[in-house]
């Protein structure tokens, strides 16, 4: 099965899971205060129109272990979108984004009438409650409870995992002097093991899968979501922000330590990098960058090679991940799906 048809296809299912489950959340909010069932309201607005690529992934997972009761595995694939979603309502704050999915991020949502302070406090608080929910739906999982057990374990352990990730992401922004080595662990800690790893172990740990599955499923999934992250950073830059639902200046405005910036600082020209220098991350320092400076700092990374040699790195890793697929499954519906996932990951126009 095509990456895209498989996304598609247990997307539609997860929706109908997904609006019975708020639906039900809601409901309960309402009695203890207007506010909470807002709060839940706007959650579920903010999720609508996402790949659900983490869910899918939980299912695939489940299933390369023999799993075959898609009922009882769609709540712990809700909980592991849930807790991306939440995530992503903090870090939109953290990296001063005011569109997700072409819609208002939440801290600007709650910003207009009040503050950015009550903005910023009411963002944090719905983060919140939807991992809190995220938790409680995969703790309640309909399975053996060993396993709920060590799925929890593995799913919490790996998005602590993300936390580390994320503390270095916000400090390397700051920081003068970064290497790749630098960005790799980043993007291995913040997003390779929380977009790709963690769904596939939850996922198989459910499905009753071995610990040299498990294993198998860490050298696949981690540089498939190193490549995901990669070409994420370019649709950062130079994706269609109509497609991505997403600035395409963020980055730049607010200088994002990513493989396209430190591979443009090494191999452009001396004034092309001082240009570079001066003004990457100029939102961060409070200069107002215009249309035609952010537009020459893309010109700059995509002349000096940087944005080719981020593709190709992409690829290394895709590549990389796919020799692990005849180790994880023989299936050979499976076996095409984790290589057409793979291949979408450096693909994706969104």
């Amino acid at each position: 099965m095509d990456a895209k048809v498989y996304l598609k296809t247990f997307s539609k299912k997860l929706e109908k899971a997904k609006a019975k489950f708020f639906r039900e959340k809601i409901k309960e909010a309402a009695k203890i205060d207007p506010v909470a069932a807002e709060a839940l309201k706007n959650l579920q607005n903010y999720m609508t129109g996402g790949k659900n690529v983490r869910a899918a992934l939980v299912i695939l997972g489940y299933r390369i272990a023999g799993g075959k009761d898609l009922k009882a595995i769609l709540p712990a694939a809700l909980a592991v979108e849930l807790m991306h979603n939440s995530l992503i309502i903090h870090d939109d704050f953290v990296d001063n984004d005011t569109v997700r999915r072409g819609k208002p991020t939440i801290h600007k949502i709650y910003e207009v009438g009040k503050s950015e302070h009550y903005g910023a406090a009411m963002a944090i608080i719905v983060g919140d409650v939807g991992i809190f929910l995220a938790n409680k739906l995969l703790a309640e999982a309909n399975f053996p409870k060993d396993k709920v057990a060590q799925a929890a374990i593995a799913f919490n352990k790996l998005l602590l995992n993300t936390g580390y990730g994320e503390l270095m992401d916000i400090d390397f922004d700051y920081k003068k002097k970064i290497t790749w080595d630098d960005v790799l662990k980043v993007r291995i800690y913040k997003t390779a093991h929380y977009t790709f790893v963690m769904p596939l172990i939850v996922g198989a740990t459910l499905g009753g899968g071995n610990v040299k599955l498990l294993a198998l499923l860490k050298k696949y999934g981690e540089p498939v979501g190193l490549a995901f992250q990669l070409r994420d950073d370019v649709l950062g830059v130079f994706g269609d922000s109509g497609e991505t639902g997403k600035s395409s200046e963020s980055d730049i405005v607010e200088g994002k330590k990513t493989l396209l910036y430190l591979k443009a600082l090494e191999l452009a020209g001396a004034l092309a990098r001082k240009f570079l220098q001066k003004w990457y991350g100029g939102g961060r320092n409070k200069a107002r960058l215009t249309a035609r400076q952010v537009s020459r700092i893309k010109e700059i990374i995509k002349a000096s090679g940087a944005l080719a040699y981020s593709d190709r790195a992409a690829a290394d890793f895709v590549a990389q991940g796919k020799k692990f697929i005849p180790k994880v499954t023989k299936n050979r519906d499976l076996v095409q799906i984790l290589s057409s996932l793979a291949d979408y990951m450096i693909q994706r126009d969104k």
